[in-house]
């Protein structure tokens, strides 16, 4: 059974839901569609516009998801779900489409989809994020692996961090097998269901509902887990209660877009700067908006490009306020500004600047350092075990940021 996607009009609520049962060569999955379907429902009736696949293939669930990152806007609440087989090679996951098949781990890994490259994609176009995963999360291909293949396609998906404000929700803990359920609805979706609308419930307080009754329905063998930055609450029922939106700065009358100020400040060598403009799209715009509010429709007061240094300033939920080097202050969305330590605007890039800029990429992605420096300069505390460089999840837009890093490297002649 295919069902193509249903989308409903909302206007700042997007949703991708998918789920899996009928797979062509793998084991089928009672409950995957009907969880997908029963979540569809509950998240249009809290006005989410709802993009819906249901039995999909690879190539259909491509097609979807660029409907969805072409309809997301920088304001959007953005949801993702997923029912239905998971699998892990190494530190990457993948969700199954019904079409999946193969006995090798690169035959496997072109018949999937890499769970993070959607997550990537999202993040990048939604200020704020929820992804919930109620994968099968046993390991469908196992059996059928050329050696030594088995051991490394493990159980359960690997532990996934998301970016700023993004919300990662997994039917069960890492590298643990999930529950299909017995009824209509599997273990976790059916906790979510019966919480969902609850408009006194943030996402953390709403996980912490479903993760009790999880415990419970299966006797303390699945226990849902999570991964968050946000930096606001989340609710996904319309708010109410003392689970409230963002607030947003009272909005100015409409004024001519001014593209930079007639006479900027003098650089001052005194300035402490802290953040830089980092991961934008080198295909897309190539600027990120210094803006006179905390919304799109905000004066825009000058387009800042890859690496322009800041001044952090404070913070509205995921707008920066911030001062650039020549004393221009206003706001920025936070998702395209990292932090690379403090440098006086007196100081001349070095090396060693752009070292720690370079590697900050990769530890926002995982990456467990393994030299002394790269352990001294970042806390492997929270890192993924085994992660290469190589096949660290840069999104493209990062990894054509740090091609730049070490081009200027190379013309500086750094060692």
């Amino acid at each position: 059974m295919v069902s193509l996607p249903v989308v409903l009009s909302a206007k700042d609520r997007v949703a991708l839901v998918l789920g899996n049962s009928d797979y062509a060569h793998l084991g089928y999955l009672p409950n995957a569609a009907q969880d997908a379907q029963d979540v569809s429902d509950a998240l249009r009736a809290l006005e989410f516009e709802v993009f819906e696949g249901i039995d999909l293939t690879r190539k259909q669930i491509g097609r979807l998801v660029l409907r969805v990152m072409s309809r997301l806007d920088e304001d959007d609440l953005a949801l993702f779900y997923y029912a239905g087989h998971g699998i892990q090679f190494g530190s990457q996951n993948y969700i199954l489409p019904v079409d999946a098949s193969g006995t090798t781990e690169e035959k496997v890994q072109k018949s999937a989809i890499r769970l993070q490259s959607i997550i990537e994609d999202i993040e990048q176009r939604a200020s704020r994020n929820v992804v919930i995963m109620d994968a099968c999360r046993d390991n469908p291909f196992a059996q059928g692996l050329d050696e030594p293949l088995q051991s490394m396609a493990a159980t359960g998906l690997a532990e996934l961090k998301g970016g700023l404000s993004t919300f990662i929700a997994f039917a069960t803990e890492p590298g643990m097998a999930a529950s299909d359920g017995a009824g209509r609805n599997s273990p976790f979706t059916g906790a979510l269901l019966r919480y969902i609308n609850d408009a006194d419930k943030d996402v953390h307080e709403l996980m912490r509902k479903v993760r009790i009754d999880v415990v419970e329905a299966t006797n303390s063998a699945q226990t849902p887990w999570e991964s968050s930055s946000l930096l606001k609450k989340i609710c996904l029922a319309r708010p109410g209660g003392h689970c409230a939106q963002p607030v947003s700065l009272p909005t100015p009358a409409p004024q001519p877009e001014v593209t930079a100020p007639a006479q900027p400040q003098p650089q001052r060598p005194d300035l402490v700067l802290t953040h830089v403009v980092s991961g934008l799209d080198p295909n897309g715009d190539g600027f990120l908006a210094l803006r006179a509010g905390t919304y799109t429709g905000a004066v825009r007061l000058a387009k800042m490009t890859e690496g322009t240094r800041l001044q952090f300033l404070g913070q509205d939920g995921v707008w920066f306020h911030v001062r650039t080097e020549t004393g221009l202050e206003g706001w920025a969305h936070s998702n395209w500004i990292r932090f690379t330590g403090a440098q006086t605007a007196a100081a001349q890039t070095t090396c060693e600047a752009l070292w720690q800029q370079r590697n900050a990429y990769f530890h926002r992605r995982g990456y467990c350092f393994q030299s002394a420096r790269g352990q001294a300069a970042f806390s492997n505390q929270n890192c993924i075990p085994g992660f290469s460089a190589a096949n660290v999840p840069l999104s493209s837009a990062e990894r054509a940021a740090v091609s730049q890093i070490k081009a200027q490297e190379r013309a500086m002649g750094c060692p």
